[in-house]
């Protein structure tokens, strides 16, 4: 009887020879050579008044945060939404458990495989940014910072493999694979681009702010910063229901090397490194919420299709 580990190999190479997985790495190699384009044109134009961030980190953080935040999400979904309901209306699924295989040993070979393929496209991706980021900038990561990019890569695996058990949950119940994939895409958008919309427009509504002719005075400034705080405060108590809010909190965290305390409005004051351990303690709450998300949507996944009639 095949094990887990055999199944999850015969997944891997179907998965990666397959023409999705290899349009989505090639593509989004692209946008990430466009993305370090733009960084190299901005410190190449030299823009007065613009200062550029120190370190490797701080000129290719956005870009990596912000490329990953929407290839993360689309390689999980790429891979999930067609994993069960596909198998069934090919019948694939029917003829695989006819033979003396376990059911969990195939669902678990699936999310194995899974983990497997994405942790290779996320490397890819991150090593072509990262090194056509040294290339183009010409500035090397110091040890720290290589540590840093080690984790990111860790947590943006994570990250895509919360919406691939997002996707594979959806996959079991769906009964077509065009059902799993349209609600799959509709969360996508939910979660990346409407949430934070009405978050937005709830915090505006609930809070406005108030600007004052004579902002000069302290009571002004510290009633405009109260008023700002709570603005954030709303918004990102609404985005916490996405998994894209808690993995770019995560990305600023192990991300943002410098943590500076800003006195007055302009000067920089008592700037500090910041230890990874620091950041991983203030990213910890972020990063369980993904983990268990991820855990919750396989687990369901895995009951439901323990208990279904495959036909």
């Amino acid at each position: 009887m095949p094990s887990t580990f055999t199944v999850a190999l015969k997944e891997f190479s179907d998965i990666v020879k397959g023409r999705r997985f290899i349009i989505l790495v090639v593509v989004f190699g692209l946008l990430l050579t466009v993305a370090i384009a733009s960084v190299y044109l901005i410190v190449v134009q030299n823009i007065p008044g613009v200062a550029m961030p120190r370190g490797f980190l701080g000129r290719v953080a956005y870009t990596l945060v912000s490329m990953m935040s929407y290839f993360a999400p689309i390689i999980g979904l790429a891979l999930g939404f067609d994993a069960i309901s596909g198998e069934r209306e090919k019948g694939t699924l029917k003829i695989v458990l006819a033979q003396p295989v376990y059911r969990d040993i195939v669902i678990n070979g699936k999310f194995l495989a899974a983990f497997l393929a994405i942790t290779l496209a996320t490397s890819i991706a991150s090593i072509v940014s990262i090194g056509g980021s040294i290339l183009v900038l010409g500035v090397t990561p110091t040890t720290e910072e290589v540590a840093r990019l080690a984790l990111f890569v860790v947590f943006s695996i994570l990250f895509a493999m919360t919406y691939y058990g997002i996707a594979i949950l959806l996959s079991t119940i769906s009964k077509r694979t065009t059902q799993s994939m349209i609600v799959g895409v509709v969360l996508w958008a939910i979660f990346s681009f409407v949430i934070p919309i009405i978050a937005s427009l709830v915090a505006f509504t609930i809070r406005p702010i108030r600007f004052a002719q004579n902002i000069t005075s302290p009571e002004e400034r510290q009633r405009l910063i109260e008023e700002m705080r709570s603005r954030t405060a709303i918004t990102e108590t609404i985005n916490s229901f996405t998994p894209n809010y808690h993995f770019s909190r995560i990305a600023q965290y192990i991300l943002n090397v410098y943590a500076g305390i800003m006195i007055g409005s302009r000067t920089p004051a008592n700037v500090r490194n910041v230890s990874i351990i620091e950041s991983l303690t203030s990213a910890w709450p972020n990063i369980l919420v993904l983990v268990l998300v991820t855990a919750i949507t396989f687990i369901a996944s895995y009951m439901v299709f323990m208990r279904q009639e495959i036909r």
